[in-house]
């Protein structure tokens, strides 16, 4: 018996979903590869794993980029991108020959002031413009500006080129697509490939195309893997878009999100106002810890076989609004019942507090075995570095 709560990764829904996309995607554009989104979720076991199956890592922060080099990623299969790399880590890669995109006019004075250490080095540069003008109502930002990248309207992008070829020894060698969207949509990549094809002229020497992620993965009614890579590819094939020219996806939610579950267990319960309030070891703080409205697909093992009119399945925290899942018209839980809820792979895992509770185990089911990918943190790894008042 598994000590609950915990989370539970499917191995084989995780291979499926990784070999669907690159199968997908090389049928349509033979060059091309993955960069994993540490992002998403960096659970060591999980990004170690990632790189045994030659995709790259994708990372946005020195912290990420020490756990992918610890983990055996090479610099040179490194994707950073992201506002705060830090420096020094950005120019480490950039030495080694992995990929950088530039975010920001800081990023390249870096490189100007530490040309002659650095050497010829090779950048991308993300881009910024308003693609909420072309998909209304699909953008996070919307009708505000967006964060990230060097913007076309303002003439920032053009500028950036410029300054950069300005610098000896720098090469332009691709461009960054990556936008946040509420869709995931095909026009969104259509629209997203078509901008990131016209600034490509711009490079001094292209050698990929990134697209970024935010695509779905398994969701039925969904595009799929393939309609994405059709997208996409046909977009570069109308801008003549050499064939040598490597195609990126930075993929997250859409292959780790389905895979993973959560698994709790009912406490008590109570009968408060014709409502049955079930009491669990779980909490929501450790799977939308944002508190965001989410429904979740679930399934339970019920003991008992009478049906409640409504259940309303609560956590271990101390905050009211610690619910997460209702039932009607179900079987009754009780104490030792035990509740599964999927698709709890995405940002989930990397957003939980430490709030009352540390961080639960984590398994790996392959297919009979059961491996142990992260041990729960207790007391000893709460404190650990801190130092106590005397």
């Amino acid at each position: 018996m598994l000590e609950t709560p915990y989370f539970l990764l499917d191995l084989q829904k995780l291979e499926k979903n990784l070999h669907g996309m690159q199968n997908a995607f090389k049928a349509a554009w033979p060059n091309f590869f993955i960069g994993y989104s540490f992002k998403t979720n960096n659970l060591p076991w999980l990004v170690s794993w990632m790189k045994k199956q030659g995709v790259w890592a994708e990372v946005v922060s020195t912290p990420e980029y020490e756990l992918a080099k610890y983990v055996g990623f090479a610099e040179d299969r490194i994707i950073f991108n992201g506002p705060n790399k830090g420096f020094e880590a950005m120019g480490s890669v950039l030495k080694a020959g992995g990929i950088v995109n530039l975010d920001s006019f800081q990023e390249i004075e870096f490189i100007r002031k530490h040309v002659g250490e650095l050497g010829k080095v090779k950048v991308g540069l993300r881009i910024n413009f308003d693609l909420e003008k072309t998909c209304p109502g699909e953008t996070i930002p919307g009708k505000e500006p967006g964060r990230f990248g060097f913007n076309i309207e303002n003439g920032d992008f053009e500028r950036a080129v410029r300054e950069l070829r300005d610098i000896p020894g720098v090469v332009i060698s691709g461009i960054h697509g990556h936008h946040s969207t509420k869709t995931k949509s095909l026009n969104i990549f259509k629209n997203v490939a078509t901008k990131v094809c016209e600034c490509s002229k711009f490079c001094t020497q292209l050698e990929y195309l990134d697209m970024g992620g935010c695509i779905f993965g398994d969701k039925p009614g969904a595009p799929s893997f393939g309609e994405y890579a059709k997208t996409i590819v046909d977009v570069m094939k109308s801008f003549d878009i050499d064939s040598s020219v490597n195609l990126i996806m930075e993929p997250g939610a859409a292959l780790v999100a389905s895979p993973f579950s959560y698994v709790c267990k009912v406490l008590g319960t109570k009968d408060i106002k014709g409502v049955r309030l079930v009491f669990t070891d779980g909490s929501v703080k450790q799977i939308a810890p944002q508190m965001n409205p989410v429904k979740f697909m679930s399934t339970f093992t019920a003991s008992k076989e009478n049906r409640i009119d409504r259940q309303v399945v609560s956590g271990y925290s101390c905050i009211e609004n610690d619910r997460f899942l209702e039932l009607n018209g179900e079987r009754e839980l009780s104490v030792g019942d035990i509740i599964e809820l999927k698709n709890t792979g995405a940002y989930s895992m990397v957003l939980s507090p430490l709030f009352i509770e540390y961080y639960p185990n984590v398994y790996v089911k392959d297919g009979e075995e059961i491996i142990v990918a992260r041990k729960k943190w207790e007391t000893s790894e709460f404190i650990q570095k801190s130092n106590l008042c005397k």
